[in-house]
């Protein structure tokens, strides 16, 4: 964002671009708006558009798209990414950066481990096994946020993903078959992974060769950039049901203009130029950036650059689930993921968890619709 902001002004006279940074917890947790009195543009999670559909605090760019500009962005999203912006009859963000959670590998140590990366969570469980036994590990994310990513990502992957509109966050029958498969992850999975997020645990395979494989992290292109040495092979995710890849928790970010901005005209301008498809698989990737065009996902040559990244986790991203987004859900998903990551841990019990979580949803559930 940074380094691409000085060719905007170029071609912009008069227009001065500064990006503040925030934290990765912030981002997907702090409130939006601590942030829109102060800034004309906002680097949101898709989540928020529950918030800001009920309390005004984002433009509705639906108002600022022609129809040839909103079919054009439909058809170069990857996956759902555009989709999700969408919510309550107004699109609170543009799609800026798509991820989801996929797998990754050193190459260079995993020869000695397996000719073909694990398809399934049996197979990922194995491994584990294996490289435990040879004094290595597997590795994955799983601090608080992404307990409960993880948790989302497999109900859905196993066939029963968390609706827009359920009422109940997950039946028992669900939530142990869930549990049983996170405990065995990480009971082989190294001891720090209770504590890390993706960067934590890519910046760890990357400088110690302690750590083989990763079944679930949302992906990062610059760990498998050409030129960085040792580098990440990113793959499809693993399957824990009988579908394949399919519904692994969407990430990824838009770009959302506050509702108190000064200057939503120019605001709105730069927003569509950070996501069109020229941006997106020029400048913003060589300045470091994940694209959300599919144009650019699908660019050979931006592909060899980060060593088949794009290509090699395109099945998974492209089949990735949406997460609810009704107002309080984020507040939801802060605590869930703080109850997930102690059950984990082994400082709370499955039974009580489950019930913590639905009554937990069911109570948030009611406060949304006594706001709306």
């Amino acid at each position: 964002m940074i380094g691409g902001a000085p060719e905007y002004e170029k071609h912009h006279p008069g227009i001065n671009i500064q990006w503040d940074r925030r934290s990765l917890r912030e981002f997907g947790e702090a409130p939006i708006e601590q942030y829109v009195d102060r800034y004309d543009l906002l680097i949101v999670d898709h989540p928020f558009v529950g918030f800001a559909a009920a309390h005004g605090v984002l433009l509705d760019l639906a108002a600022c798209l022609s129809e040839e500009e909103k079919e054009g962005l439909a058809r170069d999203s990857v996956g759902p990414s555009w989709q999700s912006y969408w919510f309550g009859g107004g699109l609170w963000a543009l799609p800026i950066d798509a991820a989801t959670q996929v797998a990754s590998y050193r190459s260079d140590l995993s020869l000695k481990f397996f000719a073909v990366v694990p398809h399934t969570f049996e197979e990922v469980l194995e491994l584990g096994r294996r490289v435990r036994a040879a004094g290595k590990f597997i590795i994955v994310p799983a601090c608080p946020t992404d307990a409960i990513s993880l948790f989302l990502t497999l109900t859905a992957n196993l066939g029963y993903p968390i609706a827009e509109d359920s009422e109940e966050f997950v039946s028992d029958v669900v939530a142990y078959e869930v549990l049983n498969c996170l405990h065995a992850l990480v009971s082989l999975a190294h001891f720090k992974s209770v504590d890390w997020n993706p960067i934590q645990v890519y910046d760890f395979m990357v400088s110690s060769s302690d750590a083989v494989y990763c079944p679930y992290g949302f992906g990062y292109s610059n760990y498998s950039r050409i030129g960085n040495s040792p580098r990440l092979k990113f793959t499809n995710a693993p399957a824990a049901g009988q579908r394949g890849c399919t519904g692994t928790m969407l990430g990824g970010t838009g770009v959302a203009v506050s509702r108190h901005s000064t200057h939503q005209p120019e605001a709105t301008a730069y927003a569509k130029w950070l996501v069109s498809a020229e941006h997106q698989r020029g400048t913003y990737f060589r300045k470091g950036g994940q694209p959300a065009s599919l144009a650019a996902w699908n660019d050979q040559s931006v592909d060899t650059a980060a060593d088949g990244f794009f290509s090699g986790t395109l099945q998974t991203l492209q089949t990735a689930y949406v997460r609810p987004r009704f107002d309080g859900f984020v507040r939801f998903f802060e605590a869930a993921g703080a109850e997930i990551n102690r059950c984990l841990r082994g400082n709370l019990p499955d039974a009580e968890l489950v019930q913590w979580l639905n009554e937990r949803y069911a109570a948030q559930r009611i406060s949304a619709r006594q706001i709306a």
